[in-house]
């Protein structure tokens, strides 16, 4: 069987590769960090028919008669070059400039990861011993990412980003007690409150009318008497005014002050248990909290009038008491609200801003105002309070070869056996292993942007032509050593 034959067939699978790899390059054309793949060759074993000769015997050297038997895959490279970066403007969008990959990773041992759960929080940090034993290590150029329902910032496929988490404090059990002690003790208060202000407020209802009944009944009593009392219009209007004055009175006098005085009592008694409550908050929970101003509402000092000895000074007095009785408890409102905010933002997580030194997960916390990416990596945001607070330091992986890296789908690569590794010294990764943003020759960070594939196109395009005619070329190759067999077939005709 001709050599030729099998030596195209050889080369037509070597072309059917490499058009497999320009397809794969020219379907990732538009995915956020792709590297394309190159496909080279290099001959393959050659048949000896004689080997070479030096000169002798009066004659010069003769060079070997060698066959080559075709040709095979020397290689299919990932081209780990730069591509361009496009501008989204949304911060989580994370573009590198210069050489290394962001590192995530899926969780592999949950009890070696401090992570939130349903039930309660942790800090994030993964806990002693080597990063990649506590999560499956994986590496990306794209670096679109999101945040999950507990603010992690996690990729597409919900892998989480891995770099140093900020210094997040989570309340102990004490500080919890502290807490919820605090949060019954304002239940009780604002029972109280909330029957003590209604009745307040009906209070200074009553004795406003009342007040302003009198004074419509003075003035038209007044003009009645001016005019002598013979105007029956006026005299029409004092009584009149009398009869509402009257019934000002009765619904004012109906108000039942033995409950209100009790009310009154219960409110004051359960206001100085609430700052006895505010008092032992800030001894445990350390939490500044400013106490109630002890609202201690007295008794009037004037006998409630009724109609027949109401006058408008008496009335004057009454409608102001009960003012200084509303403010007082819009106040003490005020108080108890503030500190039932802290009390239970105590059981919440707290940042500080500082970084922990501990490799672990990036958290942004939910209530989180906005948050930025610096280029050197930093992640920081603003509280609920407008307060600066560092929420983690992102971190890259560079390897000796990065052409090494083996793909595994989904725009990520893992460690393989030549890509050399991060780990210098055989104890597992480490967080000082890892490069931040911008430092020793790694990438720096560019917020609002993306790494668009390095896909070129027209190079593309011109490698399919080359493919697609060497391809048709060892065909021909095919065609013709058939035709020859054909014409050794036909000799015995």
């Amino acid at each position: 069987m001709l050599r030729s034959m099998y030596s195209s067939i050889g080369a037509l699978r070597n072309f059917q590769t490499k058009l497999d790899v320009i397809g794969n390059n020219i379907a990732n054309v538009n995915t956020y960090g792709f590297k394309k793949g190159r496909t080279t060759f290099q001959e393959m074993m050659v048949q000896q028919l004689s080997g070479a000769s030096g000169p002798a015997a009066g004659k010069g050297g003769v060079n070997a008669k060698q066959i080559g038997l075709g040709s095979m895959i020397s290689s299919i490279d990932t081209i780990q070059t730069q591509g361009s970066l496009q501008t989204t403007a949304r911060p989580l969008d994370l573009a590198l400039s210069g050489d290394g990959f962001f590192a995530v990773a899926s969780i592999a041992d949950i009890t070696r990861v401090n992570v939130d759960t349903n039930t309660s929080y942790g800090d994030n940090k993964i806990l002693g011993g080597a990063i990649n034993n506590a999560v499956s290590m994986n590496y990306t150029r794209s670096g679109n990412f999101y945040l999950d329902n507990n603010g992690y910032i996690v990729n597409a496929n919900g892998m989480y980003l891995i770099g140093e988490t900020g210094e997040k404090r989570i309340p102990n059990d004490s500080i919890m007690a502290a807490s919820n002690a605090a949060l019954n003790a304002g239940e009780i208060f604002y029972d109280e409150y909330r029957d003590f202000r209604n009745d307040t407020n009906k209070f200074l209802d009553l004795a406003m009318k009342f007040l302003e009944a009198q004074r419509t009944f003075e003035d038209a009593e007044k003009a009645n008497l001016e005019a002598g009392g013979t105007d029956q219009q006026l005299a029409a209007a004092a009584a009149a005014a009398q009869t509402a004055r009257d019934n000002a009175a009765t619904q004012f006098n109906d108000f039942n002050t033995d409950i209100y005085a009790g009310e009154r009592a219960a409110f004051i008694e359960s206001a100085r248990t609430m700052n006895q409550g505010i008092d032992s908050f800030i001894t445990s929970t350390g939490e500044i909290a400013y106490r109630m101003s002890d609202p201690v509402v007295q008794n009037p000092s004037i006998t409630i009038p009724d109609a027949t000895t109401a006058n408008i000074n008496d009335l004057s007095n009454l409608v102001s008491y009960a003012q200084s009785v509303k403010t007082s408890l819009d106040t003490a409102y005020k108080t108890f609200e503030n500190f039932i905010g802290t009390a239970e933002m105590v059981q919440q997580p707290s940042w500080t801003d500082s970084l922990s030194g501990s490799a672990g997960l990036i958290q942004i916390p939910p209530n989180a105002r906005s948050f930025s990416i610096s280029g050197d990596g930093k992640v920081n945001f603003i509280d609920q309070f407008g307060n600066l607070k560092v929420a983690g330091q992102l971190m890259l992986a560079k390897f000796p070869n990065d052409a090494g890296l083996e793909r595994i789908g989904e725009n990520l690569f893992q460690q393989s056996n030549n890509s050399g590794t991060m780990d210098k010294n055989g104890d597992g990764i480490q967080l000082n292993e890892m490069f931040r943003p911008g430092e020793n020759g790694a990438a720096a960070i560019i917020s609002g942007t993306l790494e668009m594939s390095n896909v070129d196109l027209s190079e593309e395009f011109t490698e399919m032509i080359t493919a697609q005619r060497g391809f048709q070329a060892n065909t021909r190759i095919i065609t013709t050593s058939d035709e020859i067999l054909q014409e050794l077939v036909n000799l015995k005709r």
